[in-house]
């Protein structure tokens, strides 16, 4: 009774099989990583001033800082604007490009009244 058998090698270059990775991490890190600096926000909203202190980057994008004080003072995103020193904050920039410093307050201005 003969048998046949393959012979196996193991010198030959094993198959590489490359395996798709599906992350669900975003490939772009999403919290800001710039200088953390303590500002004021309040809201000239309503019939009395409210004021909270908030920890922000000086790298994180005004819609983003608008977006979590909007959830802080219970207001719609929409409804109001962020200014500083003066100048109504575009919602594409970051909070550097106003020069904003430790300390600093920032105002919550109604739509209706903000230019």
């Amino acid at each position: 009774m003969s048998e046949e058998f393959e012979e196996l090698s193991f010198d030959e270059e094993e198959e590489e099989f490359e395996e798709e990775i599906i992350s669900k991490t975003p490939a772009k890190e999403k919290t800001p990583g710039g200088k953390k600096i303590s500002v004021y926000f309040q809201s000239t909203i309503g019939p009395s001033p409210k004021q909270e202190k908030l920890v922000v980057a000086t790298d994180a994008p005004i819609n983003d800082i608008k977006y979590t004080v909007s959830q802080i003072f219970g207001l719609p995103a929409d409804e109001f604007h962020l200014s500083h020193a003066g100048r109504t904050c575009d919602p594409d920039d970051v909070l550097e490009d106003y020069g904003v410093e430790d300390g600093d307050t920032i105002l919550l201005i109604p739509v209706s009244t903000a230019g």
